[in-house]
């Protein structure tokens, strides 16, 4: 047992100089990283918790992400950087298309059609994050500071296969896109 922790303090001291050493100061680990975190398991086999938020908080966190960015209350971007308008933010996850059919009884003509669809938000599954990274070596700790966020739908061919995820939209801190393209 002593010479475990022997060897533990032979570790463990000479890590705590060299982060004690920096003055205690925080560190740029990086100034941006994006990854995306699930906010809804769509696996019907998997606890409610794992990769999930529970119900009544995924609705209410991504209604007042959706009201926020309707009203006009914070400024929202697309993925590419451009600032949407209340019309366009309203229209995001939409799709209008005509489709002509033939009617079933006799004489069997053709009418056309207009099917809207609208953007479900328990289709919303997770929640793209940039943000910078700090480490704080007084405490030891990565400080994560969020620069934006961006609510996300799963998509998928005409076949019904996943392609991947989707951004919906960008909401930054302060309003502003912290990057140039």
């Amino acid at each position: 047992m002593i010479k475990t922790l022997k060897r533990c303090a032979v570790l463990f001291i000479p890590l705590m100089l060299i982060f004690s050493c920096s003055g205690g100061s925080e560190e740029i680990i990086t100034e941006r990283i994006v990854y995306d975190v699930s906010i809804k398991n769509t696996d019907p086999n998997a606890d409610w918790w794992d990769n999930s938020l529970p119900g009544p908080y995924r609705d209410k966190l991504i209604s007042r992400m959706m009201d926020e960015a309707v009203s006009g209350k914070v400024a929202v971007f697309s993925a590419i950087g451009k600032k949407l308008t209340i019309a366009e933010i309203k229209n995001i996850g939409t799709e209008t298309i005509s489709a002509t059919f033939q009617r079933a009884d006799s004489p069997y003509d053709s009418y056309d059609t207009i099917i809207r669809q609208e953007l479900d938000l328990r289709n919303i599954t997770r929640i793209r994050f940039l943000e910078e990274w700090r480490f704080d070596s007084k405490n030891h700790l990565i400080d994560k500071k969020i620069l934006g966020m961006a609510p996300m739908t799963e998509s998928y061919d005409p076949d019904g296969n996943l392609r991947g995820y989707e951004a919906l939209f960008w909401i930054y801190e302060d309003g502003k896109v912290p990057f140039e393209r």
